[in-house]
């Protein structure tokens, strides 16, 4: 078996070598010093929901990193999202390695369809979702990723789960890992990946090729290590890009569903462009949305429901 830094080297080298989605001349980061967001372990969650305002109000949220209040949060937002949709079966592995435990405990309890919220690891934060479909005792099993894999911390727990998920046996499994790259912010795994776990549910129907592909083989070629987004993107649905935080990364899906330009993707009875206008903000001269930053304040408040 492949050393895990092996692995590294090739993901993050292949991905050096090819162009990346995002032209680094328009979506090129400026330097900005960040700082996390503190909070006391006791504090009410009224409070907390009160500064996370304060810091879109001011303008601060750019500069702020979220990943340990949204660690602190996430088993709670789990069972809430399973309150709200029972059939859901979300859980949430706090490693990589906890994926299989999971995954084998589903099987066992005769669930063909789940998601999963992976962590990497106490020490360093950060989200990504697998979605599970079992078909004809066949185990799909897709990982989304909603960064680059060109950043370490994805790529490491992408390699994890991969690794431990070969150690573990399970039968008839086809595991592929996709690369989403709609967040731009620095912590917003968390809320990505909780939005995109409802998202695989409430849309599973229209995901069913997706599994197909993956467990036919044609999802993720051998030769490969992931799904790129220019791939993914011919199986998604556009509500599925309703918080991208990059217009550049918007523009490339629709290029290639130029027919969901004009879809309704929510409530509101607003076009992709039309909700991404609405949440936009410029950032060191760079167009970027706020839309994941108000969610995490909408899920917090609606565990005090």
């Amino acid at each position: 078996m492949p050393k895990l830094r092996d692995l590294l080297r090739r993901i993050c080298g292949s991905k050096q070598e090819r162009e990346s989605v995002v032209s680094e001349k328009k979506e090129s980061a400026v330097y900005r010093k960040k700082h996390g967001f503190v909070f006391r372990e006791d504090e009410p969650l009224e409070s907390i929901i009160a500064r996370l305002e304060n810091d879109i109000t001011n303008g601060s949220w750019i500069d702020t990193l979220y990943g340990t209040i949204d660690l602190k949060m996430m088993p709670a937002l789990v069972d809430q999202a399973n309150k709200k949709y029972p059939e859901m079966k979300l859980q949430f592995a706090a490693t990589p390695e906890d994926i299989p435990t999971l995954v084998k405990n589903t099987i066992d309890d005769g669930i063909q369809s789940s998601r999963i919220i992976v962590n990497l690891d106490d020490n360093q934060v950060h989200f990504a979702v697998i979605d599970h479909k079992t078909v004809n005792d066949q185990i799909s099993l897709i990982l989304f990723e909603p960064v680059a894999f060109k950043h370490m911390p994805p790529t490491m727990l992408a390699m994890r789960a991969k690794m431990a998920l070969e150690a573990s046996q399970l039968p008839n499994y086809h595991f592929s890992m996709v690369e989403m790259d709609i967040q731009r912010s620095a912590s917003e795994c968390a809320i990505f990946s909780s939005s995109l776990a409802k998202k695989l549910y409430r849309e599973s129907y229209k995901l069913e090729r997706l599994h197909k592909d993956n467990i036919e083989g044609i999802l993720c070629k051998s030769d490969t290590l992931f799904v790129d987004p220019d791939q993914v993107d011919h199986y998604l649905p556009v509500n599925f890009y309703k918080h991208t935080q990059g217009i550049n990364r918007l523009n490339k899906y629709i290029e290639s569903n130029p027919r969901a330009k004009k879809e309704i993707i929510n409530k509101k009875n607003e076009h992709i462009y039309e909700r991404f206008n609405k949440n936009l903000v410029v950032i060191d001269g760079k167009n970027v949305s706020v839309s994941s930053h108000k969610k995490r304040i909408y899920e917090f408040k609606s565990l005090m429901r």
